[in-house]
């Protein structure tokens, strides 16, 4: 009986189930067009052709199509359902002499059966104004890049109206509605006014999906740094650029029903590059506020900061080493944090501290600690005190200086204080200053005697000894200026230096390789090739870009060849930032690639000064 029934069922919903009509094959366009006006013409069917053919354009210039769209509809209407099915055809026309012209009607093939549209009738009339420039050409420049509105980068700051130091996290984000296969930040903003720490994230970035003005994009985090005003007033951030494989329609040509139905062939496509640029920001940086000013201020602008301070050992005999060691954490331009100036007693020699680092740049901004260890020792005995210090930093949340204090510490030394330490120390003999004099100890190693009647004036060894000061005199004051002038042409000294700094940093790279820091790798890569470039050639950093490249190298007269070779090496180090495949394989070909080609340009360069 349920069997019985749900045949009846279906053959209900089958019976009420039918299509919107018979078919309907139409063709519609304007009625009246200028010469050089484009203008549409749309075929528009009722149901799945499984064949189009369009008709001759005879008197017109077709610039694209066919571009196909579908769409369907369904209806229940007292228990009637009705699906309604619209394919269309669209060409885009440009009329060019004037007439009366009849497009005759398109053709398709639906089930077997053939149909035909309608015929279209336009009439051209005269040019009314100035004809747009080259069909050809302007269809050319419409495919060969996505539009504003399809891909675009947007910068934002965490704050436009920081204080002066005030940390701010600026973010670049691409927004994208068509297919980027690849990109690569082609030039970064110069960043003038500010110190720059990058906090992207290494590896792929996330995507998520936006809507923007009614549009869905997909969005992703490309470049994200933490920014610290150096001056107060309007600063500038210029655009980033990027180059970015963008996949563009191509050919438009005749389909089958399986490429229609998942959405068309990926032959129909094709890959151009494409330069987009991010939007300029502007900050109006506050200058920090004069009044409440403690004199202990030294510039630190930040939050959350702490210091603690704590001595090895507080008892000890004269000429022992002890420790003093300070940590102050915080969020903030920790690389711009000045050793503490302590007050430190008499005969109590104290050195330059080491500094040790704890600083993490995340995506929340630049955070971390700055540890500074003094080597203390004591000359002499009795009680020395260390005053506390005062670290005093502006906190731009409150709007106010805060200051943090370290305890006061006190040194017990045995001996008398007037005298200077004779006990046995742990420091090293080199580094004890002798602060009195003593009785000199009996000479024990044996005494060179000369024999009576030499005399050492007028002896050949005597004249050797009076003309060797000149000599070295003279040679000083030749390196003195020659050091001078190299000094003072810093093009010169920039000159001489950039494969050796670029040695250095190669060499850095190697060992960021070893350690498998893929990031920290593309890095020292990337300023190893930029700075020697801008070092050899005299090119700001702050211009270098590829086409500047490609001129210096030309005035240079450096072959075609090595030209490519250096652009090649950065373009692959860009891709292979993010290219899949074994990682370690491809930083081992990236780091041969950039040492062969500095040292192959460098020996080109050198032979043409020498003339060779």
């Amino acid at each position: 009986m349920q069997r019985i029934f749900g045949i009846f069922i279906l053959i209900f919903i089958t019976a009420g189930f039918s299509h919107a009509g018979d078919i309907e094959f139409t063709a519609s366009a304007p009625a009246s067009v200028a010469v050089g006006e484009r203008f549409r013409i749309t075929y528009q069917v009722n149901s799945r052709p499984s064949d189009f053919s369009a008709p001759s354009f005879a008197g017109f210039r077709t610039l694209s199509g066919p571009s196909q769209s579908s769409s369907t509809s369904v209806q229940i209407i007292n228990n009637q359902t009705t699906r309604v099915e619209s394919f269309s055809y669209t060409y885009e026309l440009e009329a060019t002499a004037e007439g009366q012209f009849t497009i005759p009607p398109a053709r398709v093939n639906i089930d077997g059966q053939n149909y035909q549209s309608n015929s279209v009738t336009i009439t051209v009339t005269a040019a009314t104004a100035t004809p747009p420039p080259a069909p050809d050409r302007q269809q050319e420049a419409l495919q060969t890049e996505a539009s504003a509105r399809d891909l675009f980068i947007r910068a934002s700051a965490s704050n436009t109206n920081p204080f002066q130091g005030e940390q701010v996290i600026v973010t670049y984000e691409i927004f994208t509605r068509v297919s980027v296969s690849q990109y690569s930040v082609d030039k970064l903003p110069s960043y003038r006014g500010f110190w720059s720490e990058n906090l992207t994230a290494p590896g792929q970035p996330q995507t998520r999906t936006q809507v923007v003005d009614g549009e869905t994009y997909r969005v992703a985090e490309i470049r994200r740094v933490a920014l610290f005003p150096q001056r107060s007033g309007e600063l500038t951030i210029e655009p980033l650029e990027v180059e970015a494989v963008v996949n563009l329609p191509g050919q438009r040509r005749r389909q089958s029903l399986f490429d229609e139905f998942f959405g068309g062939s990926p032959f129909d496509q094709r890959s151009v590059r494409q330069i987009i640029k991010s939007n300029t920001l502007r900050l109006n940086v506050k200058p920090l506020p004069v009044q409440n000013r403690p004199a202990a201020f030294t510039g630190m602008v930040g939050t959350d900061f702490e210091i603690s301070a704590h001595i090895t050992n507080k008892e000890l005999n004269p000429n022992d080493a002890t420790n003093l060691r300070v940590t102050i954490s915080g969020k903030g331009n920790m690389r711009m944090l000045e050793k503490p100036d302590f007050n430190f007693p008499a005969n109590l020699e104290v050195f330059d501290p080491n500094v040790a680092d704890n600083i993490r740049n995340t995506t929340s901004g630049v955070s971390g600690s700055r540890t500074f260890e003094y080597l203390m020792i004591p000359r002499t005995g009795g009680e020395f005190v260390i005053p506390p210090f005062q670290f005093v930093y502006f906190d731009p949340s409150r709007q106010q200086y805060i200051t943090r204090n370290t305890p006061e510490f006190t040194l017990q030394v045995s001996g008398d204080p007037s005298q200077p330490g004779t006990a046995a120390g742990t420091a090293r003999q080199e580094d004890i200053r002798q602060l009195t004099t003593d009785i000199r100890f009996i000479r024990t190693h044996p005494i060179n005697l000369i024999p009576k009647g030499t005399v050492f004036y007028g002896s050949r060894l005597f004249y050797i000894l009076t003309a060797l000061p000149f000599m070295l005199f003279s040679f000083f004051l030749v390196y003195w200026r020659n050091h001078i002038k190299l000094q003072s042409n810093q093009q010169l000294l920039r000159n001489k230096r950039a494969e050796k700094i670029a040695r250095k940093r190669l060499k850095k790279a190697r060992t960021f390789m070893d350690k498998k820091s893929e990031n920290d790798f593309y890095d020292e890569i990337f300023k190893a090739l930029w700075g020697y470039l801008s070092d050899k050639l005299s090119i700001p950093v702050s211009i270098l870009n590829k086409d500047t490249v490609s001129g210096a190298f030309k005035s240079q007269k450096v072959p075609q060849e090595l030209s490519k070779s250096f652009l090649d090496t950065l373009n692959e180090t860009e891709f292979a930032r993010f290219a899949p495949g074994e990682k370690e394989d491809k930083m081992t070909e990236i780091y041969q690639k950039a040492l062969q080609t500095i040292i192959t340009i460098e020996k080109d360069l050198r032979s043409k000064k020498n003339g060779k």
